[in-house]
């Protein structure tokens, strides 16, 4: 899991996300590796997947965030004020709070929050929403101790966050629908495997070249391919077509 001097390298967390049975250890994984950075303090929500069940909507999934100052969030209110969580809604991909402030018109009341979060032990924030992903939801991130490398780290976060939110969607999202072709789909993709033009499978099949043709579309669109060379690799893969 570790190279020659111990660090966790992006590829190993890779492989181990993809390996995590629970969202427990997929979470510890992704602690791991970006306490390397100095991010200590995380905190995972998500508003709205269409691919998640419904009991996966909520705030705090997991919350590393110091307790007093969730307990002061909460009793002010500040969610409606909190210019991240807004951020977390039209940005597409990870972003500084720092840099978030220089390119916003916070309001008084914004600039208080940002300040109580800093005192209270975020430090060099950074907001990954999952927009890119259509879900509106994300990661924050906050180190006790300040420093100035947020925006150093800005894509790898927002690589590691993203592939952290795909896990996750492996590990919760109902199975996508079965795909299933029709016999004579079947035999059309087989003659089209082996090399086949549209005339050639009609003939073969006695078939005309319209009906190939439509015998083509619909195996394009269950199979999700727009063309006859992806069409072939995923009847392959899935098993729908033997080489």
């Amino acid at each position: 899991m570790f190279d020659r001097t111990q660090r966790y390298l992006f590829e190993d967390f890779i492989r181990d996300s993809q390996a995590a049975g629970t969202a427990e250890v997929l979470f510890a994984h992704l602690k791991r590796c970006v306490g390397q950075y100095g991010y200590d303090r995380l905190i995972f929500s998500v508003a709205y997947d269409p691919s998640l069940p419904a009991d996966h909507h909520r705030p705090n999934i997991f919350n590393l965030y110091p307790e007093d100052w969730q307990k002061t969030y909460l009793e002010k209110g500040y969610a409606r004020l909190d210019p991240v969580l807004h951020a977390a809604v039209t940005h597409s991909s990870a972003f500084t709070w720092a840099n978030l402030e220089a390119t916003s018109s916070y309001s008084p009341a914004q600039s208080r929050l940002m300040n109580e979060a800093i005192d209270a032990g975020l430090n060099s924030g950074i907001g990954v929403p999952m927009r890119a992903l259509r879900a509106i939801g994300g990661l924050g991130l906050a180190s006790t101790l300040a420093h100035d490398s947020a925006e150093a780290h800005l894509g790898l976060i927002n690589a590691l966050c993203t592939q952290f939110y795909l896990s996750y969607r492996r590990l919760h999202a109902p199975p996508p629908p079965a795909v299933l072709l029709s016999a004579k789909e079947r035999e059309v993709l087989t003659w089209v495997a082996a090399g086949k033009t549209d005339d050639e499978v009609g003939a073969i099949l006695g078939i005309s070249r319209n009906t190939v043709d439509t015998h083509m579309r619909h195996i394009f669109r269950k199979l999700d391919a727009t063309n006859r060379v992806t069409a072939v690799v995923t009847g392959l893969t899935h098993g729908h077509i033997s080489p």
